[in-house]
């Protein structure tokens, strides 16, 4: 099985180990590809919903896998045991989401090698809570799949919150590291965004002018932060 755009990059990001977890695991996709190159020994792909447990299953056993991954149903990190696995891989779901489910099972991913995180929106809040929480943003990339930009955050426990200037939540400063040839596209789509969102808010009541000006602040801000890469 191959793997094209986000979950691609995704399975790139996880270390060679025993155990992966993947929370929200849809069809199986990544635990498959992970187990069959040798990338972990083993693998549970988890859902809270059964209609994805059941694809996942009906994929898993046509791979010949069935004795390397394990499915389980269940809410975020409930089905997972402390110190199970040495990656865990929360992808497809919002940010808010993915920190929701990061922080009712806190425990189990301290000592994890990393946790590989896919958020598909609300990503600035879920960068500020990684920060604040204790965690360490140790990679960052971003790929596209037609029009969409996806980002693919690599996060450790540390243990030790740290305070970011507000611009390496919206963008990642990983991406400014390693200079990723998507960010400027990545930055000029957020303008865009806030652009319209402005747009839109032309006419609201006087007590919201406030976060009208809030994001014309912002979108001056991404304009020169795009206009200095190239």
């Amino acid at each position: 099985m191959e793997l094209k755009g986000r979950l691609k990059l995704i399975a790139s990001k996880v270390v060679k180990s025993d155990t992966v977890c993947d929370i929200g695991t849809d069809h199986a996709y990544i635990p498959i590809y992970l187990v069959n190159n040798n990338i972990c020994k083993r693998a549970i792909a988890c859902d809270v919903k059964k209609g994805p447990i059941v694809f996942a299953k009906k994929h898993i056993g046509c791979s010949g896998l069935s004795n390397y991954i394990e499915t389980r149903l269940g809410d975020g990190l409930d089905p997972l045991g402390e110190n199970e696995a040495n990656v865990v891989i929360i992808a497809g779901m919002g940010g808010y989401l993915i920190s929701r489910i990061i922080s009712d099972g806190l425990y189990k991913v301290t000592n994890c090698e990393n946790i590989v995180l896919q958020p598909m929106n609300e990503i600035e809040c879920l960068r500020k809570w990684l920060y604040e929480t204790g965690f360490d943003i140790v990679d960052e990339e971003l790929t596209s799949e037609g029009e969409k930009i996806y980002n693919v955050i690599v996060a450790k426990w540390t243990g030790k919150p740290s305070v970011k200037d507000a611009v390496y939540h919206h963008f990642g400063e990983k991406l400014f590291e390693r200079n990723d040839p998507l960010l400027k596209a990545h930055i000029e789509k957020k303008i865009k965004t806030y652009k319209k969102i402005v747009m839109e808010m032309v006419n609201i009541d006087q007590n919201r002018d406030e976060l009208r000006q809030h994001y014309i602040s912002l979108i001056e801000s991404f304009e020169k932060l795009a206009e200095g890469l190239k």
